[in-house]
């Protein structure tokens, strides 16, 4: 083998390499991960970082104040209190499938910088009689 021949080889490599790499860390961030708050509660190890909590906003939970919103995240097996400042999703409700983002702080209360609701299931019309 020349070594022309040696040098464009190592050179396709490096970049069928770079490309692969680069693809492989593109598809790695924008992979959405959460936890249910049973899974959260079961992993110590991430209750200092930041993640999403996708549950349930318990009926009866939600808190507004001014500047900020409370309420209580839960799945059925565990719970978490939320406290979000910023302006909640036309369609956050009691009741409803929730994702919030964000990090547990050392009281135990989520500290969320987004929310993100679900749609409901079914569409009800309001004036089914008209």
């Amino acid at each position: 083998m020349t070594a022309a021949r040696r040098k464009l080889l190592i050179g396709a490599a490096v970049i069928v390499t770079s490309l692969g790499f680069a693809a492989y860390q593109g598809a790695r961030s924008s992979i959405v991960y959460y936890l249910t708050p049973a899974e959260f509660a079961g992993r110590p190890q991430l209750h200092q970082s930041r993640i999403r909590l996708a549950g349930r906003v318990d009926p009866g939970s939600v808190q507004r104040l001014p500047g900020e919103v409370r309420f209580v995240i839960g799945d059925g097996s565990a719970r978490y209190p939320v406290r979000y400042t910023g302006a909640l999703p036309d369609l956050f409700a009691e009741g409803r499938q929730v994702l919030v983002e964000g990090r547990l702080d050392r009281n135990g209360l989520f500290q969320a910088t987004q929310v993100i609701t679900t749609h409901p299931v079914e569409y009800k019309e309001k004036h089914p009689d008209r």
